[in-house]
């Protein structure tokens, strides 16, 4: 847990169960239309809600309804620094520095974006849910449970409140073929090993965001 906090900090500070998902079922669709973003050019990302052992930290500002497993303030954080480090890299779009949107945060993610609307422009913010880690269990080149995530977000216009874009990314990857693997013990003298939760996570959003900046570009 140390460890994750730390990544957490690591990355906000430079950017500014089986295989199967226990809450697949309940996960919301991922429709997908023409972009109506375009104006968007300033954007918050709000902390990601979860659902800790303790309490929830619910998305009040998501338009769907979500189901989460339990997870923890900590990787939520995770969660919300990989958007920023990701969206950082599109220069035309700017993002409002974590730490204003810390000092601006409310009892609910409505009552942030108010406060902060009051000191900066804001003309879309990014509201989402981390739904589930899947850890990786047993050896990790031939784990007894693959690393998995579901993280779910959304891009919410202001003042309007309507969503111009949504996405949920809900993965578990499978190990490479067995050419790969041959190639890598025989070859490199080594064999790969299958991504963590984390890892997994990671690489979900910055295919969000991908997608994302493609409905504002």
């Amino acid at each position: 847990m140390k460890r994750l906090w730390m990544l957490c900090a690591a990355v906000l500070v430079v950017s500014s169960a089986a295989g199967c998902s226990t809450v697949r079922k309940y996960l919301p669709r991922n429709p997908f239309g023409p972009g109506t973003a375009k104006h968007v050019r300033h954007i918050a990302v709000l902390p990601f809600a979860y659902r800790a052992s303790d309490g929830v930290h619910p998305c009040d500002m998501c338009p769907d309804k979500l189901v989460m497993d339990v997870t923890s303030p900590e990787e939520a954080l995770l969660i919300t620094s990989f958007f920023y480090e990701a969206l950082l890299g599109h220069p035309r779009i700017q993002i409002i520095p974590f730490e204003t949107v810390q000092a601006a945060a409310g009892a609910t993610m409505g009552e942030t974006v108010e406060r902060l609307s009051q000191t900066e422009k804001v003309d879309a913010v990014v509201v989402g849910a981390l739904l589930e880690l899947r850890e990786r269990l047993g050896d990790p080149r031939s784990p007894s449970q693959r690393g998995g995530a579901s993280v779910y977000a959304a891009l919410v216009n202001l003042p309007s409140g309507h969503a111009a874009w949504k996405r949920l990314y809900d993965q578990s990857p499978g190990r490479p073929n067995t050419a790969i693997r041959q190639y890598e013990r025989i070859v490199l003298g080594e064999e790969s090993k299958t991504k963590t939760a984390e890892e997994v996570a990671h690489e979900g959003v910055a295919r969000m965001v991908k997608s994302l900046v493609s409905s504002i570009d």
